[in-house]
């Protein structure tokens, strides 16, 4: 359950990101750049869904739920005190992204 939360946790990192609060922070402009952000950040959610650790069923929604519950809080109170810094590892992929091109 600890890897579907941390995952979640990255998820909504990356979900976040594309709120026009941070974006402006970011330096996020571009409307592909926004879509390819959600779109990750769907997979990543999808990931932590198929990596609860349970078979398919109701057990495995009900951890998937906790643990997006859990990373959810974790970043609504991080972001609340730190936004800066809880953005950092999506600047650093943005930024990494940005050079490859």
């Amino acid at each position: 359950m600890l890897e579907a939360t941390i995952l979640c946790f990255f998820g909504w990192l990356l979900l976040a990101a594309t709120a026009f609060k941070y974006r402006r922070d970011l330096g996020i402009v571009a409307p592909s750049a926004i879509r390819v952000l959600r779109i990750v950040a769907a997979l990543v959610l999808a990931v932590a869904l198929f990596h609860c650790g349970a078979p398919l069923t109701g057990e495995r929604f009900v951890r998937f739920l906790g643990a997006a519950s859990i990373a959810g809080v974790a970043l609504v109170m991080l972001l609340s005190f730190k936004p800066v810094e809880t953005m950092q590892p999506v600047r650093i992929a943005l930024k990494v992204a940005r050079v490859r091109r």
